[in-house]
């Protein structure tokens, strides 16, 4: 401000391009007269002019706002300088749709760091984090969390994927939505009891999501009729497509993946549907500069896209 006030040789005209207001400016001046014991603009002039002492301050406010420029350039440097080598793991529904954007970001921002990207079912990634063959995992179930450090930064929703050509879909047809309906907050939401007849595609046992549809169904009145089981979410929404049976997905996969017009998608009347998907990494572990700058860059729960499938 001092700096402006000096080229403009007006307080009024320097407070207005400094967007504050001209009182608030010569109080400041003021109280910078005060603790130096000098006056720093010769106000006896129009336009005003700086005094000698004023003429040496203002060296000095040059010189501290160019120590500041060059400490933040130094500290954008180191920053871009950072080296190593940074290991996640997911299973495949993240390492195809979360964290690629993410790993994208922080690439472009620190192309020094080597980046390494695993996929493995849930059990196996906590097992790599204890070993420390893998600095994080993303996924949306529960870990530890006197072993495990969280960092959730998406909401998600168990949602069902019914192939069109199942006649359910006639008797539940005003609760049916297409991918981009999903993204409406007015999606209406169908009891799972309609699906009681219907063959289901289920996650082996031990997943969040195979967990989630057996308390769901039993909440329902009905234990599901399970055709296949598989390992991976996006495997069920694939054979899903073909129309092997209903498969309970996460909506993230269904607005994340490709859309798939051979399918339905169902909303769920229950709160279990709700869970999270965060970073999860060992307590113990001494963070590196490149874990350091990934949880940096890291959304907070909330910030990321929420309906990707509108900007196809």
């Amino acid at each position: 401000c001092f700096l402006k006030a000096a080229e403009c040789r007006n307080i009024s005209k320097a407070a207005g391009q400094m967007y504050i207001s001209q009182p608030s400016l010569s109080q400041m001046i003021r109280k910078a007269e005060g603790r130096i014991g000098m006056t720093i603009f010769d106000r006896s002039t129009s336009p005003i002019g700086l005094t000698e002492a004023g003429r040496a301050y203002i060296r000095a406010a040059e010189q501290v706002l160019q120590i500041e420029s060059d400490l933040r350039r130094y500290l954008d440097d180191a920053e871009q300088c950072i080296t190593g080598v940074l290991t996640l793991g997911g299973a495949m529904l993240f390492t195809s749709y979360v964290l690629p954007p993410m790993l994208s970001a922080f690439s472009e921002r620190y192309p020094g760091v080597e980046l390494r990207l695993h996929e493995a079912p849930t059990a196996r990634l906590k097992e790599q984090l204890q070993e420390g063959s893998l600095d994080f995992a993303v996924d949306n179930s529960a870990f530890e969390p006197a072993v495990y450090e969280a960092r959730t930064f998406k909401r998600e929703q168990v949602i069902l994927a019914v192939p069109r050509t199942l006649a359910v879909n006639e008797r539940a047809g005003r609760y049916r939505l297409t991918a981009r309906d999903l993204c409406s907050g007015e999606a209406p939401h169908a009891p799972l009891a309609l699906f009681r007849d219907t063959p289901f595609l289920m996650l082996k046992e031990g997943n969040d999501t195979r967990e989630r549809a057996e308390r769901l169904c039993a909440q329902a009145g009905f234990s599901p009729k399970i055709r296949l089981q598989l390992d991976q979410q996006l495997a069920a929404y694939t054979l899903a497509g073909y129309g092997l049976g209903a498969a309970f997905i996460s909506d993230t996969l269904a607005l994340s993946a490709p859309p798939d017009e051979r399918l339905y998608f169902y909303r769920i009347d229950n709160p279990d549907v709700e869970r999270s998907i965060s970073l999860f990494y060992k307590r113990t572990r001494v963070l590196s500069a490149p874990m350091r700058a990934f949880l940096s860059l890291l959304p907070s729960d909330g910030e990321t896209d929420s309906c990707p499938v509108v900007q196809r």
